[in-house]
């Protein structure tokens, strides 16, 4: 059923999940109540790089694509896995964001202080990526990947 997907439309599915990453990236601070002060100071350094995540994040799908190309998988199997994880990253740090701007802002705030990640955020992160990533070996491992004739 997995692999029953065209190799066209696997290509699709990666370029849509390279969108919801980008998109997901971009929305997390939004809804994030922060002081008036330092909403303004941190407002702007996101603004002023945010080009970035336009320009070099399709660049940098674009290579680990083919360098995984280069493998022996067939592309469905690269794809899928490229995929379940550009779309499990911004769902992992989607409910931590206001957590982690808060660490941001602290270590605006101190700068010379070294802040500790917020332990909650970490494992939270660490356990939804791990069980994306364990969650898609598995959908793997349990489908059977044959040459469409």
């Amino acid at each position: 059923m997995l692999f029953s997907i065209p190799d066209s439309d696997w290509w699709s599915i990666a370029v849509a999940a390279t969108g919801f990453f980008m998109i997901g990236i971009r929305g997390l601070p939004v809804g994030v109540k922060l002081p008036d002060d330092v909403r303004d100071a941190t407002e702007a350094d996101l603004n002023r790089g945010w080009w970035k995540l336009y320009v070099l994040t399709p660049v940098v799908a674009a290579a680990v694509l083919v360098v995984s190309r280069l493998r022996p998988e067939p592309a469905p199997v690269i794809l899928f896995l490229y995929s379940a994880m550009f779309v499990a990253i911004p769902v992992a740090l989607f409910p931590v964001r206001g957590r982690m701007l808060r660490d941001y802002v602290l270590q605006r705030q101190n700068p010379g202080v070294p802040i500790k990640p917020d332990r909650l955020a970490v494992a939270w992160i660490i356990g939804v990526l791990s069980v994306a990533c364990l969650g898609a070996v598995a959908a793997l491992m349990t489908t059977p990947y044959g040459r469409r004739g």
